[in-house]
């Protein structure tokens, strides 16, 4: 069970997979939020988003780079040159340095 006091950050999570989604043109088919532990999300190949609820403990722009990490492997599975070269352009040319301030942070309390 969710903690009451996430329960408002998972429905913005939700709201900013849909915003990102829309914006870059890389549709999804389902968001699952729930409490794994070890990665911040996943996306299978037929377009279902896995994302852990940790990720509220977040600054928001990691937020959004973990979203837009999954959103990329709608069109991209794996992380191949293209890959990154998608996400690069969905966040400045950041994504390394992002992935790098990303590992700071743990998926538990």
């Amino acid at each position: 069970e969710i903690m009451p006091s996430l329960v408002g950050s998972e429905m913005c999570i939700r709201d900013s997979l849909y915003m990102l989604s829309m914006q870059h043109n890389l549709p999804y088919k389902s968001v699952k939020i729930n409490s794994s532990s070890g990665r911040w999300g996943s996306c299978s190949t037929r377009g279902n988003i896995n994302l852990s609820y940790y990720l509220v403990l977040l600054p928001k722009h990691l937020i959004d780079y973990v979203l837009l990490h999954e959103l990329a492997h709608t069109r991209e599975m794996n992380h191949g040159k293209r890959f990154w070269a998608l996400l690069d352009r969905m966040t400045d040319g950041r994504a390394q340095a992002l992935r790098t301030e990303l590992r700071k942070y743990k998926t538990e309390i």
